[in-house]
């Protein structure tokens, strides 16, 4: 509403956007959106809202004012997102596996993906032995290499 200037936080919602909103346990975009007058918002975090309608790009004005209804344009770290798609397919692979080796009692019950991490939480009716684990990464080794 209105305007912000430098130093401000927003949440800044658009007509349409190449940005990710956090979501089934993978985090949210970062990147910029630069106003015509050069104004800029750093995004840290993108949201979904109204029942996953509308992102909110949440951010910090770096630069200059911004005002409601100015167009931008829209730039997401590439750099963040590439980690990111590499540890969703991650997800996939280590699923694939654990199904492969395990059986069909595996079931994933959460991740989290990150640009330099992730972690994949299933359920097992027993513990893994180390030859197991090692089959496991032997399979998704496999298909990335």
């Amino acid at each position: 509403v209105g305007s912000s200037g430098e130093g401000s936080k927003v949440k800044v919602v658009l007509d349409r956007t190449t940005f990710y909103a956090e979501s089934g346990g993978q985090v949210g975009d970062k990147g910029s959106l630069v106003t015509s007058s050069g104004a800029r918002i750093d995004v840290h975090d993108v949201q979904k809202a109204a029942g996953g309608l509308l992102h909110l790009h949440e951010g910090v004005v770096s630069a200059g004012t911004v005002s409601t209804g100015e167009s931008v344009s829209a730039a997401v770290d590439e750099t963040l997102r590439r980690g990111c798609n590499a540890h969703h397919t991650s997800t996939h692979l280590l699923q694939a596996a654990l199904k492969q080796v395990l059986g069909d009692d595996v079931c994933q019950a959460g991740s989290i993906v990150k640009p330099d991490s992730l972690r994949f939480d299933f359920n097992y009716p027993e513990a893994m032995t180390a030859d197991q684990v090692r089959e496991v990464e032997r399979l998704v080794n496999g298909w990335v290499a």
